[in-house]
């Protein structure tokens, strides 16, 4: 799923992602969610603007699409003459134009779900092509936030149904189950640990690979249960402990401060130079969990193995020792216990604030939970708000509108009882905003907070079929020699059932996941490489380059990749060379003969310095250096198994340190270039990007950022500035180098 807010401003500097979201989306108090100012159900929120210039804002800005969507229904707004008179204009000015955009994307393996977002209030006119069954894209212009009682504001709501909320979230019970694990069918964002009364805090631990307790010093037994939360951010890993408050059950209060890095060791190769702990996760996996460091590494990024079909973890109790805050302090605690329980974003906890409301069982507008009620009560109902999903109907119904509201007639405790008049002016008011709401009928609907909806699945980046696609460029540059560049079509991407992309993205994703390339930028670095050396994800094997005949008969004695063959390039970021293959194997906790490994290495390493040896003196072929079958069937299965294509390519990310470029800030540089006999074209590369490429293809060229010898980066640059536009917000730089374009020049996207 990729998802933004409705508006798309440029991001402060150093401002946070929840802050740039709610920045983006103001909210009217008045008309928040899920209750209105009168305690009534509210669907939405209304999304105030201010029609000003300064601080990022156009002075005509459109509200957009917050994800890929078909239109399902809309309306156009009415002339400003009938906005003004009733019944539109009932405590006030209001507009009528509306959009309801229906979304299908995924957020996990075999977890394909449907949400629909509703935008009310629109004025002047829609954009032309918002019309019934229209296909519009993230970011794509709807029309202008217009008035809602004389405030300029557009209502703005994001619902499903329940067996799409079942998907989304997971379960439509107020609390978590924390008998049990969380899911693994989709799992993202921040990892959390239930941790039982009767938790052993110790004050240390000598060996950080062993789970032994025998001789550590007790320093805490927790009495109450405490929850963690372990957040990764931009090398960052922070741990968060919470418990429940004394006295509100649904409010849990945080115990100590956050531990930013506390387990975070020195660098191996520099004394003084200490790695952010998330940084290091690949050096760390391999120093405590030598015997499968790849199972390792998903311990200590899930806290437990969740590739059990692909990774086991030697040996089966192998600790995750973290340091922890309890009430009075900080303790050791091995987090791989069984008796502590995994979760992540995904299982929505409700120790973070996330409550499912589903006790009302009327079906009119009033709010008669009694969870809502009693958090009330408490003094926490502003503070847990916007983390409620509540179940009611739909407002814009006009024949259910009796049914819920039929009680204004007789009042309420504090709202006194309309006339009959003035009800029926209500309800007209009520019916010119109504629409058809079709398949959605009568019945209730979940209902998010749309800003908290869009912070929360920004975490999730798990890309569907159609958003995988979108980041394959139309057309490519290539370059055929010194100034030499060809503009070309790409036309072999095929992604129906059984292709490679489509086999593959499921395992793409969850390496994704497992490895933390989970922001759009770090996306756009990986699948910036990987889609241009795998030819738009057609194959994951490099091409043959050069075949030997025999000089008398010439017929051909076997194929070579170049010189490097038969250790050539596999698999999505594609692995090169016996060193990067032994030390995948080694990762992946296979064993391989010593000398074998380092006689090819050392045989590589000859040929890679003396270039005339290379087709003359090559011994790098199985059969010379008696490579077992094993050992082949591995470097084989690194390109025609999908699952090994796309995990070798995240191993290739952390051993050769790609998320630190990544993370960089992202300055897009417009490049122009005339290729033969297709006028003037355009592309965008930059520094981070340039760095992150070179890291797995030429270290020793990474700040080096005018070096030309690194194979097809202006291709993928093209693939790159198409990652940019379809994953983040992100402007691209005119011809006098301001940021006001919002797609590729050249016509790059893949849309359709």
């Amino acid at each position: 799923m990729i998802i933004s807010p409705p508006f798309v401003r440029p991001r402060n500097a150093g401002e946070s992602e929840p802050s740039w979201v709610s920045r983006m989306m103001p909210v009217d108090i008045n008309k928040d969610f899920p209750l209105n100012r009168h305690a009534s159900w509210h669907g939405g929120v209304h999304v105030l603007h201010t029609d000003r210039t300064e601080e990022g804002y156009d002075r005509t800005e459109f509200v957009r699409a917050i994800a890929d969507g078909v239109v399902v229904s809309c309306r156009a707004p009415s002339s400003t003459d009938r906005r003004d008179a009733f019944p539109l204009n009932y405590n006030g000015r209001t507009d009528d134009g509306y959009v309801l955009l229906k979304h299908e994307t995924d957020i996990g393996e075999n977890c394909s779900v449907v949400y629909y977002s509703l935008y009310m209030h629109l004025r002047e006119r829609l954009d032309p092509a918002i019309r019934d069954g229209a296909r519009v894209w993230r970011k794509d212009r709807i029309g202008q936030s217009g008035t809602v009682d004389n405030v300029n504001a557009f209502h703005f709501e994001v619902f499903c149904d329940n067996e799409n909320m079942l998907k989304l979230t997971g379960r439509t019970t107020p609390e978590l189950d924390i008998t049990r694990d969380g899911r693994t069918d989709t799992l993202y964002g921040d990892i959390h640990f239930y941790l039982p009364p009767g938790t052993h805090f110790y004050e240390s631990v000598s060996d950080a690979a062993s789970p032994d307790t025998d001789r550590l010093n007790t320093v805490h037994t927790t009495m109450e249960p405490l929850f963690v939360s372990m957040t990764f951010g931009k090398g960052d890993c922070t741990m968060l402990t919470r418990r429940q408050n004394a006295t509100t059950t649904a409010w849990f209060d945080t115990v100590g401060e956050p531990l930013v890095n506390t387990d975070a060791v020195q660098d191996d190769d520099d004394d003084d130079d200490e790695i952010p702990y998330e940084y290091n996760l690949y050096r760390t996996s391999r120093r405590l969990y030598p015997q499968n460091p790849s199972a390792g590494f998903e311990l200590l990024r899930f806290g437990r193995v969740i590739s059990t079909e692909h990774e086991t973890l030697t040996p089966a109790d192998a600790p995750l020792w973290r340091t922890i805050s309890f009430p009075g302090g900080t303790g050791m605690v091995n987090l791989a216990s069984p008796d502590i329980k995994k979760f992540s974003d995904a299982d929505f906890p409700h120790w973070t604030g996330w409550r499912m409301v589903d006790d009302d069982t009327d079906n009119n507008s009033q709010c008669n939970s009694p969870l809502i009620a009693g958090l009330q009560d408490s003094g926490h109902f502003s503070d847990l708000s916007s983390r409620l999903v509540c179940h009611f109907p739909l407002e814009w119904n006009a024949t259910t509108f009796d049914q819920r509201y039929a009680w204004l007639r007789t009042g309420s405790d504090d709202i006194p009882a309309m006339s009959e008049e003035d009800y029926e002016r209500l309800k007209s008011h009520a019916s010119a905003l109504c629409f058809d709401t079709g398949e959605h009928g009568t019945g209730r609907l979940w209902h998010f907070h749309p800003q908290t909806f869009i912070t929360h699945f920004r975490k999730c980046c798990w890309l569907s079929k159609s958003e995988l696609k979108q980041l394959i460029p139309r057309n490519a540059l290539r370059t055929a020699g010194r100034n030499d560049y060809r503009w070309e079509a790409i036309n072999n991407y095929r992604d129906g059932a059984g292709s490679v992309p489509d086999n593959i993205r499921t395992h793409m994703n969850r390496a994704m996941q497992k490895y933390l390339i989970t922001t759009p930028l770090r996306i756009a670095c990986f699948l910036g490489n990987g889609i241009q050396e795998t030819g738009w994800l057609g194959s994951m094997e490099e091409g043959y380059r050069y075949t030997e005949t025999d000089p008398r008969t010439r017929q051909v004695i076997r194929h070579y990749n170049i010189w490097y063959y038969p250790w050539y390039g596999r698999g999505l970021l594609q692995l090169t060379s016996p060193v990067n293959y032994f030390d995948y194997f080694s990762f992946r906790g296979r064993a391989c003969p010593e000398n074998i490994r380092n006689t090819l290495i050392n045989e590589y390493n000859r040929l890679y310095a003396q270039r005339p040896l290379r087709y003359t003196d090559n011994h790098l072929s199985d059969t010379e250096n008696h490579v077992p079958e094993n050992i082949i069937r591995w470097r084989n299965n690194v390109s025609s198994d999908l699952h090994e294509a796309a995990s070798s390519a995240g191993f290739y990310w952390v051993a050769r340190g790609m998320a630190p470029y990544a993370d960089a800030e992202h300055v897009l540089e417009r490049c122009s270039v005339t290729p033969r006999r297709s006028g003037i074209k355009i592309y965008y590369r930059s520094p981070a990007f340039w760095r992150a490429s070179a890291a797995v293809n030429l270290p020793g060229q990474v700040n080096n950022e005018n070096y030309q010898g690194l194979n097809g980066f202006d291709t993928r640059c093209c693939v790159y500035g198409s990652a940019i536009a379809v994953l983040t917000e992100q402007k691209f730089p005119d011809s006098h180098n301001n940021p006001v374009n919002e797609k590729p020049e050249s016509d790059q996207l893949r849309r359709g």
